[in-house]
């Protein structure tokens, strides 16, 4: 019995001594509950942070700075938050004190290089970004892109520039699909010209964000450049589809139609553009365009003058309006426009003969000869074989049969690699005919033009009047179709009206 009553009471004695131990211990827990917990708050200063409780993060993590010895972390913490709530400088400041106490972490100079680039520091920024690269472990999508992005604004140093961007840019993008990255990578291409790179880039942009209206637009409009007409009319139509009144995606689909020679179709995109008054000269000229085919010269005179009060240094509008006024024989009003046009491009060969045939309509034979001279003699005149035409036309009527045949020559040699309308072509025959028939000694150009009219290629002067002046309203009339078979010159006209 003794030693049973032993033996139990050197158990209990045993239990209470490990019952003492655990109360010993739980005291000393209760008096120092900061030390284990401290060490597990950043979890709750992340939950925090992304639920956007800032106000509650910030307290928490000023308390822990007093106490806890992962501060990095906790100046990391509330630079971000600092910038959320729009106080760069304080942000700076954090992200700053987090690098002194842990200078290898690439994350505190990427954050602090976001910061600056925000304040528009780009340079700090961009020699902050390039630290970080040089501590990175792995790939990192948003360090590559900003300092492509900054290198393509030219904030380097003098060797750097666009082939430097393009290489950081590509690696942002080899880390995944980044749409900003595709973005600028886009837009170096499209200032290089190469347009198949840029709708390349576009296209992968389109996968992440199927919904962007802007790019269907710019990529629609790129697939014009490269007359993709197709496939340019159904990125249109997906933009216009996903925003109706999208102004870029209406008036790029209005330009197709009307390169097609749809006109009620381009007129009716046209007219869903909302705020049309305020939107641009371009838009109100490819409109008096429009109007100018279904030879509603009063509503064409209306529109352009309209887009050349909105611009007046609008090449394009003056170019159009002028050519409207040759057409509805307001010759006085055609040479004021040209004039202006031609101030702003001396060199757009055109223009010389556009105002080279008001010239001839105003009785000044002189000028009207050296303008269509000029308008031959420019860089542009071998994109268009009717301003040798022009020229041909009006130098037998002067009586300069030499200068017709050999103007008469170049106009046929052009017509071998660039289409032209049939009717040109019968024109030039009987001009070819004529001049052969003077050549024998049969009849003779007359040396000056009679008062009152000025010569043609027969005696029925006035028609041969209305054919030349509907030679140049057809030439650019038909500059906007799009298969090219009445068009007389590569360039087309409706892309040099889009926006």
């Amino acid at each position: 019995m003794t030693e049973r009553y032993v033996y139990c009471n050197g158990r209990a004695n045993e239990a209470a001594s490990s019952l003492g131990a655990n109360k010993q211990q739980a005291a000393e827990h209760t008096m120092k509950p900061q030390t284990v917990t401290n060490r597990h708050m950043n979890w709750l200063i992340h939950g925090l942070y992304t639920r956007k409780h800032f106000e509650q993060c910030k307290k928490l993590i000023d308390r822990q700075l007093t106490i806890c010895y992962d501060k990095q972390y906790l100046h990391y913490m509330k630079g971000l938050i600092l910038r959320e709530e729009n106080n760069p400088t304080e942000a700076v400041h954090c992200f700053q004190q987090a690098i002194a106490l842990k200078q290898n972490e690439p994350e505190n100079y990427k954050e602090l290089a976001k910061t600056l680039y925000s304040m528009g520091k780009f340079r700090n920024a961009l020699e902050v970004f390039l630290k970080a690269e040089t501590l990175l472990e792995r790939p990192d999508h948003e360090i590559y892109h900003h300092i492509g992005e900054l290198y393509y604004k030219n904030f380097g140093q003098p060797k750097a520039g666009v082939g430097e961007a393009k290489e950081y840019l590509k690696q942002a993008i080899t880390c995944g699909k980044h749409v900003e990255s595709y973005k600028i990578l886009a837009e170096i291409y499209i200032e290089e010209g190469d347009s198949i790179k840029a709708i390349e880039m576009i296209e992968n942009c389109l996968q992440i964000t199927q919904e962007d209206v802007s790019l269907m637009t710019q990529i629609g409009i790129l697939y014009l450049k490269i007359n993709e007409y197709q496939r340019a009319f159904e990125k249109l139509l997906d933009a216009t589809a996903a925003d109706s009144k999208h102004t870029s995606a209406l008036v790029a689909l209005g330009s197709i139609l009307q390169s097609k020679n749809d006109i009620d179709g381009a007129l009716n995109k046209y007219k869903r553009i909302p705020n049309l008054p305020e939107e641009s000269a371009e838009v109100w000229s490819n409109i008096g365009l429009c109007f100018f085919k279904k030879q509603k010269f009063i509503a064409a005179i209306s529109c352009l003058k309209k887009a050349v009060w909105i611009s007046p240094l609008n090449f394009n509008a003056l170019y159009n309006l002028g050519l409207v006024f040759v057409t509805a024989q307001q010759y006085v009003s055609a040479f004021q426009t040209l004039a202006a046009a031609i101030s702003l491009r001396p060199d757009h060969a055109e223009c010389y003969m556009l105002l080279g045939t008001c010239l001839r309509h105003l009785n000044d034979p002189g000028n009207a000869y050296l303008s269509l001279e000029k308008s031959t003699m420019l860089p542009d005149a071998v994109k268009n074989p009717l301003i040798y035409l022009n020229f041909a036309l009006y130098c037998y009527e002067t009586g300069k049969s030499d200068q017709s045949v050999l103007y008469l020559s170049n106009f046929l040699d052009m017509t071998q690699h660039i289409t032209v309308h049939r009717e040109y072509l019968k024109m030039a025959d009987r001009l070819n005919g004529a001049l052969t028939v003077a050549a024998s000694g049969q009849i003779y150009a007359p040396a000056v033009p009679e008062s009152g009219h000025t010569g043609g290629l027969d005696r029925h002067t006035e028609k041969d009047d209305r054919m030349q002046d509907e030679t140049v309203v057809r030439r650019v009339g038909d500059d906007t179709a799009a298969d090219g078979r009445e068009a007389t010159n590569e360039d087309d006209r409706s892309d040099d009206d889009l926006p």
